[in-house]
This record gives C-alpha cells, structure tokens and sequence, in this order.
C-alpha cells in the first residue's frame, strides 16, 4: 500500500528519519517489485510465513493464533522467522513446520557490542533469505507493529500477499498495509485484525492459551526442587522483569510472602534468574526461621518447560509485567503487578482467574473480554494492593 499517510509508533526524533526511508522504499515499491506475480493465493493449503524480531513473551503470545490458523486451514503449512532467543517457546511447537533465525539487530538483548549485532544480523539474514527463497509463501505475517519490523525480507523471497503494519517503516512493501487504532489496544486484537486479511476471523474470547513441552518436564521441575507428586499447596513468586524500571521493591515482595506464609498453608517458590529473587527468599529466611521448609529457592534452577510444569502444579502465581505473567495464567490462577508498565497493551490472556493491578492510566477503565479476568488501576502499590492480591490467595479455583 502506497500514498496513505502513515501513523508511526514512534517519537518524532524516529518518526521524521522513517518518512524519508519510506520515501525512498515507496519509490522501489513502484518499479519494480510492483511487478512481482507469483500466482494465486492457494485457499486449500496454503504456506504462511510469519515473523517476529520480538523476545519471548511476543512469541509466546502470538503462537496462540497458530490453531486459529489451522481451524481455518487444517493443512496450512506454517514456517516462522524469529530471533533465536525464541527458540525456548518455539522450538518443539507442534504447529509449525520450521522455525528459521534472524537475530534483528534492533531487538538483540544480548550483551554484545552493537557492531557484532549487526554482524549477527547480517549473517542470520543471509542464512534466511537462503532458506526462504526455495518456497513460495501464500500469505506472510509480520506481526511487529512498534520497532524492527521484518518487512525488508519481501524483495528477496516469494510471497503472494504480505501483511503486517506500516508503523515503523518499510510498509510500502506490504500488500496490506495495517496502522495502529486510537487510543489504547491489546496486542493480539492487531493480530487478530491481520488474520482476518487471510479469512481467519476469531475473537479474544475465542483463543485458547497454550504452551508446548515435554512431558518429562513435570517430574524434573519437581526433583530440581526436591519435591514428590504428593507436595504440598504451591504458591509461586515471580519479582523479576527486564525492564529494571518496572521492579516493584524487595519490600514490597517479602511484605506478600510474609503474608502469605502466616495467612495460606502455602510453599512458596521463588522463580527468576538473578540475585534479586534469592534477596527476597533470604529475607524471608531470616524473619521465619521456623517456616524455612516452606521457602523453596528455585532460581537459576529450572528452564522454561519445567518452570511452566511448575505453574501447571501451582495453585496461584504472583508476577510482574513480564513472560511468567503469560505463561502462569495458561496453568494457574495468577495475580500480575504492571508497575510502570504498558498496560492494555500486555495484559496476559488466560486459562485460569486473573488479577491485573496496574497502574497505566490510559488503561483504567479497560478490561479484557475473557472469564474470570480482572483489572484493578492504582495510583500506587500499598497495602490496599497487598489486600487484593491475598484475596485471591485464599482463593483456590479447581485445576482443569
């Protein structure tokens, strides 16, 4: 789509530099590749492309339209570019044929120099495009809407109709060129919106979560952590989030497992990756000495299958704005703090009983269409947020 203005998801000082590549890549989009013809869309069996430069819970969320894709096409063949920091959530994936790597310099958290970023990022693409351009795709999916859109992989393979949103640059390639609605949105209504360019047409209510893992998950989560089949209630703490600025404090956190050891019966399981979990537990040591039984450290210790067999044996999860939010509530009840957080945007899609308590004020009066989700706006995180959250606690939902 070429000639409609375009709303960017971006700050001006991005925005003004993407008008003029956007120029440049309309002018190309006119020659030359306006002439590419590579057949009909086949409506029977049809090969979708999807791509992702997003982390893990972008991945985990948009794999929940992979059945909806099938629902509509039970023998599509479906093939994904991704960063292979997805690969603990994609990999294994019964859904997709196969899964190939580039690692977007844009979206690359590792701890590298941003020279060898773009050196990955150059190599992956090159390995992709190689992959890529022995098939002809029917329908591509890019479903990064805010920064690092995969869009600029089109000339070099063979698609039929592209889709995916214009707001960050590169949109003249598309065949449908999507833009963001006004006003606030949760991120898997604009995937929904680009299924329905493929005639897969489904809503929020209709999705169903899931997430893929070995079997054998379940009975090592439980021997890393010392535990039988026979353990008692668990109750999980997940205080950890990459953005650093979206931490509530250790305060805050021990404050809700201390009461949660006087109040439930409760073992509790610190979850994370870094020092600052082990803190949490550690102070809890110390103020209950006589309930360290029921202060269990698993931090570093379990990887992604087992951490969600762990939740799928849980009775309740407490995270923050971050990957446990999505993975606990597919297997658990779940109370999710959004500190400083994207609000709407990220509120996780879920199985079980959700409390979101946030405090995203474009977001104070929105909800999410599912059972058993709720939203609760706060100016700040108190007692009274503590309260909430040990209401559910006393809370015990039967497990499906």
């Amino acid at each position: 789509m070429i000639g409609k203005a375009r709303k960017y998801c971006a700050p001006r000082s991005v925005a003004y530099p993407l008008q003029v590549l956007d120029f440049w890549v309309d002018q190309y989009a006119r020659g030359a590749y306006a002439k590419r013809n590579f057949g009909s869309v086949d409506q029977d069996r049809p090969k979708i492309l999807v791509m992702t430069s997003g982390h893990l819970g972008d991945a985990l969320i948009f794999s929940y339209a992979f059945p909806l894709i099938r629902q509509r096409y039970p023998d599509a063949i479906i093939d994904l570019v991704a960063g292979d920091w997805c690969d603990p959530i994609l990999k294994g994936n019964p859904y997709i044929r196969r899964l190939i790597h580039l690692n977007h310099a844009g979206t690359n958290r590792r701890k590298i120099s941003t020279l060898d970023k773009w050196r990955d990022h150059s190599r992956t693409m090159r390995e992709a495009i190689r992959v890529l351009r022995t098939e002809t795709y029917d329908y591509s999916l890019d479903i990064r809407f805010s920064d690092s859109p995969m869009h600029f992989l089109l000339p070099f393979i063979q698609v039929r109709h592209s889709i995916g949103f214009g707001s960050r640059g590169w949109g003249g390639l598309l065949d449908t060129e999507l833009f963001l609605p006004d006003g606030e949105f949760h991120h898997f209504d604009l995937i929904l919106r680009m299924l329905e360019y493929m005639d897969v047409k489904a809503t929020m209510r209709s999705v169903t979560p899931y997430f893929a893992y070995p079997p054998v998950a379940d009975k090592q989560a439980l021997q890393k952590l010392e535990l039988t089949e026979m353990h008692p209630p668990l109750a999980l703490l997940f205080p950890e989030t990459g953005e650093p600025k979206r931490t509530l404090p250790v305060a805050f956190w021990v404050e809700l497992a201390s009461r949660l050891l006087r109040e439930t019966d409760y073992f509790l399981v610190g979850c994370g990756q870094t020092p600052f979990t082990s803190e949490v537990l550690e102070k809890l040591k110390e103020n209950f000495p006589a309930e360290q039984h029921r202060i269990i450290n698993a931090v570093g210790k379990l990887n992604l299958a087992e951490l969600a067999a762990l939740s799928k044996q849980a009775r309740i999860a407490f995270t923050l704005e971050s990957l446990p939010a999505h993975l606990g509530s597919i297997f658990c009840q779940t109370v999710s703090f959004y500190f400083n957080g994207t609000g709407l945007q990220f509120f996780p899609i879920a199985n079980f009983p959700v409390l979101v308590v946030h405090d995203h004020l474009l977001s104070r009066s929105l909800t999410l269409d599912r059972p058993g989700f709720e939203s609760i706006y706060v100016e700040q995180f108190d007692q009274k947020t503590l309260d909430w959250a040990m209401q559910r606690a006393h809370e015990q939902p039967l497990k499906q």
